[in-house]
């Protein structure tokens, strides 16, 4: 358990990002005892606030955060005043896919202008720190200080070990010292909150009722990607990790782009971009009237009606010389979409096909993944906030009729809430599978039979070696147990030195030979200092703990056998 008073998460996700709470001493009494914030935007209520964040023309300063930034930015657009602003939405995907990251990454905003990712995701956990220190003053208030909150910030399973330290180290920048932060998985987050929540308030079946051996699915569908894993619920009433998590760009934001991308289809002409760059305001009311609907959407025989601004049509007629009407009369949708006015009546259909291809990808990976499960999985427990969708639901409760569907209510704060409930008890999950195979690169005694010369140096006394060996660890597949470490090994530093340093690798392949073969990237280095507490010089046993959601490095003396900090940081 942990020791600290209190232990606060931040969801940080693609659309939306939001922060919770709770007391050590509540959470000992009722774990789903956890408070959130409420987000609140013009005629806008949500349970967390959209991810964007406006930067002052310095670069520097944060101006607002949420639907705040929203506001302002569309007022400054209104007035032609936000060029020089830096402005970013759904900048959370910047990270998606990258195997290999640096903190030197930039990222464009909404006008094509560049800051460093990590300072524009510095900036963003530090306001989401700061405001629920701020608003919850009052009850965080007395012998409550910084020094006792833990925080946790989660993350997409599938997100690669650099993405993961990308956001420890802006956690940093953001003023969470390493010390009280850990990095939470986002299913494991929704799936230990689930553990704990009664059947009355989940579902006619809830993951609490689960007896031990039981297997089932978390389908974490998000904003822009969905995390997929399998659990099983051991003798002890905790987690095993049963799959290792995979997923993809198949989120809710997806739909989002297929209705705008509708807009330039009827047109024949980009819309949608020139409604950004001159009409911000009315974008972002285009963008929220289709959220609002896009969650009730089923296939059945009807019409929805959208509103839609005026500029929309302005603009198409003036880039077209058509009417929207015109435009509409002219497409293959003159009979599945009709104006009025400032209104658009949608054949439901029409909006069913925007959700076709991303729910087939969905669909189609958890076929495969339970066809390749030597056992049956039981149950599919859907959260995320994409999750909320009528649709998704009844897609997947069609696809997997044998499957006991459970949608929990607020599946959208399931992440948030599970991230307080892990940060309380990391033991919750016993063991998890390897995504990729992890190995430090070392170097060899030269064999001129076997080795090729360009890999040749000569180390101490003038003794060739072979560099750039990867000495593997764990390998992708492999079950890791969280607290164990792997297999020590043994290094000694140079002669003319007091330290070394160790460089990790992971590679996507089996059983890589050398850390440049293709595949293999690396997590970062740590430094290893070896004069023990009496000044004397020796070796260090190394060692790695995989069973965490991050890789945490051990480094004992071999001769006081007392423990080093070995932190691993990525290259600049």
């Amino acid at each position: 358990m942990s020791t600290f008073l209190v232990v606060a998460s931040i969801d940080f996700g693609t659309t939306y990002s939001g922060w919770a709470y709770s007391f050590r001493h509540e959470f000992e009494k009722d774990p789903t005892i956890v408070y959130a914030k409420t987000w609140h935007g013009n005629n806008f209520v949500s349970q967390k606030g959209p991810t964007c964040v406006l930067i002052k023309p310095d670069g520097i300063t944060l101006e607002a955060f949420g639907y705040e930034a929203e506001t302002i930015y569309a007022d400054l657009a209104a007035k032609n005043e936000h060029k020089k602003w830096y402005y970013f939405r759904r900048f959370k995907m910047k990270l998606f896919d990258k195997e290999t990251l640096t903190m030197s990454l930039e990222i464009e905003d909404e006008d094509g202008n560049r800051l460093k990712a990590s300072k524009v995701f510095a900036l963003s956990i530090r306001y989401l720190k700061e405001d629920l220190i701020k608003t919850t003053s009052d009850k965080l208030s007395g012998d409550i200080t910084e020094n006792d909150i833990h925080w946790v910030i989660t993350v997409p399973a599938i997100w690669s070990e650099p993405a993961k330290k990308f956001m420890r180290e802006t956690a940093r920048e953001a003023g969470i010292p390493f010390g009280q932060l850990s990095i939470c998985l986002e299913p494991e987050a929704a799936s230990i909150y689930c553990r704990h929540l009664p059947m009355e308030r989940s579902s006619d079946t809830s993951v609490s009722t689960f007896k031990p051996g039981t297997k089932y699915l978390v389908l974490d569908a998000g904003g822009g990607t969905v995390d997929i894993t399998v659990h099983k619920i051991t003798q002890e009433g905790k987690l095993k990790e049963l799959l290792q998590a995979s997923g993809g760009e198949w989120g809710g934001t997806k739909i989002d782009d297929a209705f705008l991308e509708l807009f330039n289809k009827i047109a024949g002409a980009d819309i949608i971009e020139r409604l950004k760059k001159e009409n911000m305001d009315d974008y972002l009311e285009l963008v929220r009237n289709f959220e609002v609907k896009k969650r009730d959407i089923i296939d059945k025989a009807g019409i929805t009606v959208i509103r839609i601004p005026i500029s929309v049509m302005e603009i198409a007629e003036e880039m077209t010389g058509k009417t929207f009407k015109h435009l509409l009369q002219d497409s293959s949708y003159k009979e599945s979409i009709h104006q009025d006015r400032d209104k658009l009546k949608f054949d439901i259909s029409v909006l069913v096909t925007l959700f076709s291809s991303t729910i087939k990808g969905i669909i189609s990976h958890v076929q495969t993944l339970l066809q390749s499960m030597d056992q049956d999985c039981q149950a599919i427990l859907m959260v995320g906030g994409f999750s909320h969708s009528k649709l998704l639901q009844e897609r997947v409760k069609t696809a997997f009729h044998k499957h006991i569907l459970i949608v929990p209510p607020n599946a959208g704060l399931a992440v948030l809430k599970g991230a307080v409930a892990y940060g309380h008890n990391k033991r919750a999950i016993v063991s998890r599978i390897a995504r990729y195979t992890f190995g430090l690169e070392t170097y060899i005694k030269f064999d001129p039979k076997k080795h090729p010369v360009e890999r040749k140096f000569l180390g101490e006394d003038n003794k060739p070696f072979f560099r750039g060996v990867f000495s593997e660890l764990v390998r992708k597949g492999e079950t890791v147990e969280a607290e164990k470490g792997s297999e020590p090994k043994c290094f000694d530093p140079p002669r003319s030195s007091t330290h070394f340093i160790c460089k990790l690798f992971f590679s996507t392949e089996n059983s890589p030979e050398f850390v440049d073969d293709e595949g293999c990237n690396i997590v970062g280095e740590f430094d290893v200092h070896c004069v023990d507490k009496f000044g004397k010089l020796g070796g260090a046993i190394i060692s790695l703990l995989f069973g965490g959601t991050e890789i945490e490095a051990r480094a004992v003396l071999e001769s006081s056998l007392e423990e080093v900090k070995a932190t691993f940081d990525l290259p600049d």
